[in-house]
């Protein structure tokens, strides 16, 4: 059945199949190699709202204040996704983690079909290979973490833009982007990020200000809101005023932005629980106050704080960098001011992660070289460059989330989500230097 184009292209997919494969393996390896996990920080409380929601009663009380109430520190998206999980398999940790695993083995996926859709499939092969072995995403796979649901949101929802563009503007996936956007708000707060830039991509028609060009980022934002909306409407009815989606801004910001960490000189701005802060203490034993009244005046607090020390916001922007790309430690402190080193919140990565990153920054230094090098070359030639720069909106994504997440917190979990897109260049890198390697001289793609 199908003919010769059809064994054809059954044979095209085999390699994408092996790497997918491939990746699900290893992340399962990782899984299993890990066996005496048990959730701390961040999973500890995933695994506790999971959990909660499995067993029929919704979200559990607030755990940051002392007298409860409601909660909505962690978006919905994935404490519901794990509870699902859990309902289904008895409240397993190593079900939840296998699901976490599938998820990576996903992105693999979308991964190599953005790659091959911008750069060609051989790029999109070394990509997927790249990011079915990086230590950081296959490490990602042992934490019950919304990590491994978002990069796979993001990549689901970059996927459908680029469609639309191909398609030459059929909405349907343009409302898919949105859709997914909207699961990726909720899943994380940077999910912001994506969303702009899904409406940018879909603002692609020309010309550009009549009403054609116009209906498929409405239709995003739409639907983006359509998801989000049911979760703002439980907010309001919870905390009795608007509450988007979390109510963990003010923790985030006022966790760095305060005289605790300003005059911590040794740890550069780093994260501590407003819990442990004196100033904010009361805050949560306070009888009667929410979770969104406590978020509330912990922005505010962290907005006058970040005004009255700019140089401040300067340099821990400067040094979260370096702790988003594991160059510097030291991103979360205890009340004591001691660098945290728990797993998956803390500093203490992997030497395996580290070497990792650091080979696929460096093969991306030469990946974002060629392509630069090519456009130059294009314009001095004339025609289309030979290594394609790739959609300006696709490489806003992980430069707006390493921006957006650098003032508050230099976790190098929250630069995950920019990781696929560094492999992207990687790949660009690798390919285009065993090229030149090749055929010494010669322009190659």
């Amino acid at each position: 059945m199908g003919g010769p184009a059809a064994a054809v292209s059954r044979r095209r997919w085999l390699a994408p199949a092996a790497i997918v494969l491939l990746a699900l393996v290893v992340r399962v390896g990782a899984v299993a190699a890990d066996g005496a996990y048990e959730p701390g920080n961040d999973a500890r409380e995933y695994d506790l709202y999971a959990r909660s929601i499995a067993a029929g009663d919704d979200y559990p009380r607030s755990t940051y204040l002392l007298q409860g109430g409601p909660a909505a520190v962690r978006g919905p998206a994935y404490p519901y996704l794990l509870g699902a999980v859990y309902a289904v398999s008895d409240d397993s940790i190593a079900a939840g983690r296998l699901a976490g695993a599938a998820l990576g083995a996903l992105a693999v996926l979308l991964l190599y079909l953005i790659a091959k859709r911008v750069w060609g499939r051989r790029i999109g092969l070394v990509a997927a290979v790249m990011a079915a072995v990086f230590p950081p995403l296959v490490l990602l796979s042992r934490e019950l973490l919304s990590e491994s649901l978002f990069i796979a949101l993001e990549l689901g929802a970059l996927l459908c833009v680029l469609s639309f563009r191909r398609s030459g503007g059929a909405l349907g996936w343009a409302a898919g982007a949105g859709a997914l956007c909207g699961l990726a708000v909720l899943t994380r707060n940077t999910g912001i990020v994506l969303l702009l830039a899904a409406a940018l991509g879909t603002w692609s028609l020309r010309p550009r200000l009549r009403w054609r060009a116009w209906r498929a980022p409405l239709l995003v934002l739409a639907c983006a809101a359509l998801v989000i909306a049911p979760w703002t409407a439980r907010n309001a009815i919870e905390f009795g005023r608007f509450v988007p989606v979390t109510t963990s801004a003010g923790i985030a910001a006022v966790g760095t932005y305060n005289e605790d960490s300003f005059a911590a000189a040794a740890t550069h701005g780093a994260w501590r629980n407003p819990q442990t802060i004196p100033r904010f203490t009361p805050l949560f034993v306070t009888p009667g106050v929410d979770e969104a009244a406590v978020d509330a005046e912990l922005r505010q607090a962290a907005r006058d704080f970040a005004w009255q020390h700019p140089a401040y916001v300067a340099t821990t922007f400067g040094w979260n960098l370096l702790r988003l790309f594991e160059i510097s430690g030291g991103s979360v402190v205890d009340d004591e001011g001691h660098v945290v080193e728990d797993r998956g919140i803390g500093s203490a990565d992997p030497l395996v992660e580290r070497v990792g990153l650091a080979l696929a920054a460096m093969l991306a230094a030469i990946g974002l070289f060629a392509m630069l090098r090519a456009r130059r070359r294009a314009a001095r030639e004339g025609g289309p460059p030979l290594v394609p720069l790739g959609p300006l909106f696709l490489w806003a994504i992980p430069v707006l989330t390493i921006a957006v997440s650098a003032p508050f917190a230099g976790l190098p979990r929250y630069r995950l989500a920019a990781d696929p897109f560094l492999l992207i260049l990687a790949a660009i890198g690798l390919t285009w230097l065993l090229a030149r390697l090749a055929a010494p001289g010669r322009a190659t793609r």
